[in-house]
């Protein structure tokens, strides 16, 4: 068992890797760091990508009395009355349930975010941090030796969405590749500097029809692996950092996505 507080301590000197960033300007609807207080006592903590009522349901009904995601909720935008997070907000406070999020900063971390961590799974180094939209949410990677897009493809259909979409449409050996977890699909004006710096593989977790033209048009193969599958890469490498850093706590994985 260990203290919320000393829980909370670790995680933010964990996951701030930079404090140069401006974290809150760079994110500034989803949280960074502690969100709801619950009690100070902690022996099991709940990991999942994104927060709702059922997930905060199924913590309570497996005792855990903290949860790490990496989507958190956002705060109402305005004053007027907002039902789902009054009920969220609730739930958490009413069951003394801790509530912890890192959303840029479990995309961006160089060690366990899930970029970084997608670029592991297929064989690629990390390289450096890619700017999505001008801050660095994505992080670029190269094969030693270059590898068949077919290889990549099967190594990585059994960690992304079966409904995962793949466009083959440039080199058939991929040396430098970019991913860009959940909504990381690049804008139009990204598609310069990916061919400007030779990057055969753009992997991200959403597809929009204009991004199958704008990769077809530059000769890039790109991936599109789901949001939520993208984003489970990161709060899972947290799951076992944490388990190896704080044996006083049970880390469980609570999964609504089979439930849907």
């Amino acid at each position: 068992m260990i203290s919320l507080t000393l829980l909370s301590t670790y995680l933010d000197e964990l996951m701030n890797f930079d404090s140069k960033l401006d974290v809150e300007k760079i994110d500034p609807y989803m949280t960074n760091g502690l969100m709801v207080k619950g009690r100070e006592k902690i022996d099991k903590i709940g990991f999942a990508v994104s927060a709702s009522i059922e997930l905060f349901k199924q913590a309570k009904q497996r005792s855990c009395q903290a949860i790490i995601v990496h989507h958190s909720f956002n705060l109402p935008n305005n004053n007027y009355y907002d039902e789902i997070f009054q009920k969220r907000y609730a739930f958490l406070v009413k069951n003394e349930i801790s509530l912890i999020g890192y959303h840029f900063l479990l995309d961006a971390h160089p060690q366990l975010g899930n970029n970084v961590s997608i670029l592991k799974a297929i064989g690629a180094n990390p390289d450096k941090p890619y700017l999505h939209r001008g801050n660095p949410w994505g992080y670029s990677g190269i094969f030693n030796k270059p590898i068949d897009f077919e290889e990549v493809k099967k190594i990585i259909k059994t960690n992304f969405s079966p409904r995962s979409i793949f466009y083959n449409f440039g080199p058939q050996k991929i040396r430098k590749v970019v991913s860009v977890s959940g909504n990381g699909a690049p804008i139009a004006s990204d598609m310069t500097n990916l061919i400007k710096h030779n990057i055969d593989l753009f992997i991200a977790g959403e597809s929009h029809e204009w991004n199958r033209e704008l990769f077809r048009e530059a000769g890039i193969n790109f991936i599109a692996g789901g949001h939520y599958h993208t984003e489970m890469f990161g709060i899972k490498a947290l799951m076992e950092k944490i388990k190896q850093d704080l044996p006083q706590v049970t880390p469980v994985w609570l999964d609504l996505e089979n439930e849907v």
